[in-house]
């Protein structure tokens, strides 16, 4: 053949398959064509084109090779003595075998060849524009030929050829993991998933269940305060290890964003799918280690399927929140099936928001006091400032009803803030020996002006700092977050009283005692009621009232409601106490009528230098 004729040859080539390209054919598809168009130009050679991915051959064309040789070398690792492309690849150099039968290079992959005739095996490395080595452009020989000439021609032309046409293809394949993957996890994103959802709810039988689960992280945020968002990034990657291993079971799983997966499943029984959100849990039992710190994190599922054969995926997708809303509202590292009841709830729950946000607006909330009284004299030396809802046309609702919904959306800031300074200015107006105590939250003692808040307030309404009792719960201490910490110091240093809510009902009541000790405790109520009849919880107060004696705390009995419970706080030593046995609530006239009857010695707060 005549060297304009192989350069026209190969410009045709060269044309084609870059065409092929352009027109978006897959890169197999563009490397067959090569393969068999250069084995036309030389019809004695077979042609073949393997990719190398993660330091292992992939074939990417061989169209003339019996159709098992690509399955065999699939998968094969590089090296010094892997046949000619393995070792092409390895070495960055072609390598040309003249006898595969004796070239100690093909010891352990002969029998991928010889059995179909092949004696000799010329292998050229593809090298990319960076020098590495992206795949290997071969010929295959059943007769040895010593003139190449015409071969060296157009391994000259093909190989760089290769290289264009597989870091094109990489490229767009680096785009589509891009557009379709969260590259923090190498899960599918949001769109890919309800791309590939929609599409597999469409090609699912009527007769076949569809489900969603929906996961989300309980405390994530706290990671992400306490040690960095590079952290939570890091426990987020972790986290897409352990879930991609349910792709293994057909799932179609995903990172929706932030800290929410989702996963769908087709085909599957319910109780299957049950067990499956059982074991996604249990993933969460071992603890993740980022930067050498162990770190514990749960998870709430949401967990919907597919009520008819018209529902979308959007549809599925709602109800799988709604059950995951469910699960966390029930305390969380939990999983919740939907049930069209939980639809209701959320209704009722916007409403809620809704009315709550103009109650804050229009001024509809009061605050009612009840009395916190020494338990020998009956006098009454304080009193807790409780929040009431006076809804306009539900009545007045307690804080029950509508708290979660205040911490969830935000609201309690302001609620709490309103609080503070209502109770503040109705106690300035009491006898100087009387105090106040206003319930705070972990939501609240996270604001880093929170404490300038109380500042401002006791400046503005004249009570002094000793006057104020700030109510904390234990779940504030136990958070270990550092703004809390700095708040607590802060409120200490400004002389208020701090008392530790709700004690006797965690898992670290000593713990807290030794990190972060407060002025007083308060009997949680739930222990109070069950004195007398359940003998733990008498040995419960029993223990608190030794503890708060040696270590000098205040201490205040909460819910005495009966006499009898009355008869076991005093008798086993607790001075101070609230119920309604003692007094129930009262609004603020009815208090100041009240203290103003009576006489009560002013109160000696006792200050700390240490925690």
């Amino acid at each position: 053949m005549v060297d304009a004729s192989v350069s026209r040859e190969l410009l045709v080539l060269e044309h084609d398959v870059l065409r092929a390209v352009a027109l978006g054919r897959p890169l197999r598809e563009a490397m067959d064509l090569l393969c068999r168009r250069v084995e036309a130009l030389i019809p004695s050679v077979t042609c073949t084109v393997v990719g190398v991915d993660n330091g292992r051959l992939r074939s990417l064309a061989a169209p003339s090779m019996p159709g098992k040789y690509a399955a065999m070398i699939d998968g094969i690792e590089i090296g010094p003595k892997v046949g000619s492309c393995g070792t092409a690849a390895y070495l960055g150099r072609e390598v040309d075998v003249r006898d595969i039968a004796s070239d100690p290079l093909w010891e352990g992959y002969r029998d991928l060849v010889l059995p179909s005739g092949y004696r000799a095996c010329w292998s050229s490395p593809i090298p990319a524009p960076d020098g590495r080595v992206v795949g290997t452009f071969a010929f295959y020989y059943r007769e040895v030929t010593d003139s190449r000439d015409l071969e060296r021609r157009v391994v000259d032309s093909c190989v760089p050829l290769c290289a264009i046409v597989i870091e094109r293809a990489r490229a767009e394949e680096a785009l589509r993991q891009l557009a379709y993957h969260d590259p923090l996890t190498g899960l599918f994103n949001r769109s890919a998933f309800f791309e590939r959802g929609t599409r597999a709810l469409a090609q699912a039988g009527s007769d076949q269940s569809v489900a969603v689960l929906c996961l989300d992280l309980d405390g994530f945020k706290s990671v992400n305060d306490s040690m960095g968002h590079w952290a939570g990034d890091r426990l987020l990657s972790a986290i897409g290890q352990r879930l991609s291993a349910f792709r293994r079971e057909g799932a179609l799983v995903a990172r929706l964003g932030g800290d929410e997966f989702a996963m769908l499943m087709v085909g599957t029984a319910g109780d299957e799918i049950e067990a499956m959100a059982y074991r996604l849990l249990a993933t969460f039992g071992d603890t993740f280690t980022v930067a050498d710190v162990p770190i514990g994190v749960r998870a709430s599922i949401g967990v919907a399927f597919r009520r008819s054969e018209h529902d979308t995926l959007d549809a599925i997708m709602q109800d799988a929140d709604l059950a995951l809303y469910r699960a966390k509202a029930d305390g969380g590292g939990a999983y919740r099936v939907f049930h069209p009841a939980m639809a209701e709830a959320v209704q009722r729950r916007r409403r809620t928001e809704i009315d709550l946000r103009r109650a804050v607006a229009a001024g509809e909330f009061l605050i009612v006091f009840q009395p916190i009284v020494d338990l020998e004299t009956g006098a009454v030396e304080g009193c807790e400032a409780l929040l009431r809802w006076r809804h306009p046309t539900n009545g007045l609702r307690l804080p029950e009803d509508f708290i979660r919904v205040s911490e969830e959306t935000g609201l309690l800031v302001p609620m709490g803030i309103w609080v503070l300074n209502e109770a503040c200015r109705r106690a300035a107006a009491w006898p100087l020996a009387t105090y106040v105590a206003v319930n705070v939250s972990p939501i609240q003692l996270r604001d880093p002006s929170f404490g300038i808040q109380v500042a401002a307030t006791l400046a503005r309404t004249g009570l002094a700092p000793f006057r104020l009792q700030l109510e904390i719960t234990e779940a504030s201490l136990l958070s270990g977050d550092p703004v809390i910490e700095a708040t607590l110091l802060a409120l200490r240093d400004l002389g208020v009283v701090l008392a530790l809510d709700d004690f006797g009902t965690g898992n670290s009541s000593l713990g807290v005692m030794r990190d972060f000790r407060p002025d007083k405790i308060k009997i949680d109520g739930s222990v109070v009621r069950n004195c007398g009849r359940d003998g733990d919880c008498t040995a419960i107060i029993r223990a608190v009232v030794a503890l708060a004696g040696s270590l000098g705390l205040g201490l205040i009995a909460e819910g005495i409601e009966t006499e009898a419970q009355l008869g076991v706080m005093k008798g086993e030593g607790c001075t101070r106490g609230q119920g309604h046995h003692l007094h129930r609530a009262k609004t603020a006239d009815a208090i100041a009528l009240l203290l103003s009857e009576q006489e009560v010695e002013a109160p000696v707060p006792r200050r700390r230098t240490g925690g």
